[in-house]
Formats: structure tokens, C-alpha cells, sequence
């Protein structure tokens, strides 16, 4: 997550970023979705079935198929003021499935995020075939930015213990103007290696680097008011 006031880039570094390394709108590898003050639920990210029983397919969904068919290549998703709405509302069934990753070989999965009863049994779309299989792949990158005013919402714990959060807190607005632009910088051709996680957990680490494994531990519980020792 990117945090800080309004109008110091965030979505533009996002977008930058994903241009560098080779995503972008006209490759289908990078998606700009915009939070809605409204959304409530799963539903307005991942989809719902109509009236008729139609699924209709959320806006992050169809990147998630095209990057779990195109497992080498990066695909990034951006949340743009992600926290208009209630973030543990609409992110929800996010925020769970991620808890479920664990590796398969050498890709990391997570549980289905949606299963056949998410489908009515009407829907003439074959919309069960196309999305019930669907898993958060491991080259799929959710980035969010987060402004914090009178206008959005405060993020819950729940959030914040499975996200990296950037704050932006002081800017420097004239660093443009000391920028040579005479020579335009080529997009990177990376694979999804030069992104993935080489660990889950940090019992990942260990035996190999338990003394900071230990650090980090005891670190974590000095920050949450606990005392003991592992």
C-alpha cells in the first residue's frame, strides 16, 4: 500500500512501475481500478449473478484468469483509493484466500476464491467452466494507495497484518525539475521470477537463518507489548 496526502504521485509511481517492468493496459498485464464509496462486499471486486442468473464478472477478475493462463509474466492490479470504501468489507474474501497460500511444487497457491455455489444454476454464460477454479496466482500483484483525509476510511488490523504499507510523508514537488529527460529509460523484459517470493513464513528461514529469525521474532514482540522470551 502507498499512503499519503492527495497529489504526491502515488497512482502515477504505480503505473510507472508497472510500465518499467514490462505491464501495461495494452498488454492486458496491468489494471487501474478505481474504489467506489459504495462497495460493501466481495461481490463488487469479484463478481455476482444477475437477476436472470447471469454472472457478472468483477472488475479484477478477468486479469486474475489471464495472469493464472500466463504464469511466467507479472501482472499488476491497482487499487486507486483503495480505502474510499471499507477495505475488510469489499477485500474480504482477499484478505482470507491469502492466509491459505502455501507452495505446490514450486508455484504458490491459495484456496479456490470462488466454488460452484457461487454460480446460479441458470447462468448462460458457462461462467461456472471459466471462474470456479480461480486462485490468487503467484504472479498476480495487488498494489493499493491510500489517502488518509476526512473522505476514506481507517484500515483494521486485519488489513494492515498482510500488506506492506510505503508512507508517503514528506515529498519533495521541485525533484523533477533536476531530472535529465534527454534520454528515455527502456521498459525491463522480467519474468515472474524477478518478483515472486522465495518464502511464506519466516519458519520458511530456518534452520539457515535462525538467529534472524529470532531477531525479527523478538523485535515483533517488543512492538506488540508482550514479554517473554521464544
Amino acid at each position: 500500500m502507498l499512503a499519503g496526502i492527495s497529489g504526491t504521485g502515488k497512482t502515477k509511481l504505480v503505473e510507472l512501475f508497472a510500465r518499467a517492468i514490462g505491464c501495461s493496459s495494452e498488454n492486458d498485464r496491468f489494471k487501474l481500478i478505481s474504489v467506489k464509496p459504495d462497495w460493501n462486499d466481495s461481490a463488487d471486486l469479484l463478481g455476482y449473478s444477475n437477476i436472470r442468473g447471469d454472472f457478472q464478472p468483477g472488475p479484477i477478475l478477468e486479469t486474475i484468469k489471464k495472469a493464472a493462463e500466463d504464469p511466467a509474466n507479472p501482472y499488476l492490479v491497482c487499487l486507486d483509493e483503495m480505502n474510499l470504501a471499507r477495505v475488510e468489507y469489499y477485500f474480504s474474501d482477499f484478505l482470507s484466500k491469502m492466509e491459505t497460500r502455501h507452495y505446490d511444487g514450486d508455484q504458490i497457491k491459495t484456496d479456490r476464491l470462488l466454488n460452484e455455489n457461487d454460480f446460479d444454476q441458470n447462468d448462460s454464460n458457462d461462467s461456472k467452466a471459466r471462474y470456479s477454479n480461480l486462485h490468487i496466482p503467484d504472479n498476480l500483484y495487488l498494489i493499493g494507495t491510500v489517502n488518509m483525509d476526512e473522505t476514506t476510511h481507517p484500515f483494521s488490523k486485519k488489513v494492515l497484518d498482510r500488506a506492506n504499507t510505503i508512507e508517503f510523508n514528506q515529498i519533495d514537488l521541485t525533484a523533477f525539475l533536476e531530472e535529465d529527460y534527454s534520454d528515455q529509460a527502456q521498459s525491463l523484459k522480467v519474468t515472474n521470477q524477478f518478483l515472486k517470493t522465495k518464502y511464506l513464513n519466516l519458519k520458511d528461514l530456518l534452520p539457515a537463518k535462525e538467529v534472524e529469525v529470532r531477531r525479527t521474532t523478538e523485535e515483533l514482540e517488543l512492538l506488540s507489548g508482550k514479554s517473554g522470551k521464544l
